[in-house]
């Protein structure tokens, strides 16, 4: 009978070994599904803000084929408030994405989150852009 009983517990023991094996090999593929899940989202993250920028330029391009005298002032209102169009103009189909346009000299030039959820627009630059 003893015979059959160590046989038993060294089956129970073989048997919780494979389970934990198996628990250990779940964590480290639900890690590294999780890992290539985030790595994929910032790609396409990226992608989605270097898309963004594309229009932004675009359509400052289409906005300064207009002039037929030199850039105005930096420090120009109307400037500014045209520059901040462009930037609503060109972000306004790409959802949850923000963005401006920045001169050093100047700063902020420009800034636009037209699909901001909140009460009202959005027009204060974020602090960390600053």
């Amino acid at each position: 009978m003893t015979s059959q009983f160590r046989s038993l517990r060294g089956r129970l023991v073989v048997l919780l070994l494979l389970l934990v094996t198996a628990a250990v090999a779940a964590g480290i593929l639900m890690v590294e599904l999780f890992r290539q899940s985030a790595a994929a989202q910032a790609g396409r993250a990226e992608a989605e803000i270097g898309r963004a920028c594309d229009a932004i330029t675009d359509a400052y391009r289409f906005y300064r084929a207009g002039w037929e005298t030199a850039m105005p002032r930096l420090d120009n209102e109307g400037l500014r408030r045209d520059l901040t169009a462009v930037v609503q103009t060109a972000l306004r189909d790409r959802p949850g994405i923000e963005g401006g346009i920045w001169q050093t000299e100047a700063g902020s030039l420009a800034y636009a989150f037209p699909t901001y959820e909140g009460g009202g627009p959005k027009i204060d630059v974020p602090q960390a852009e600053l």
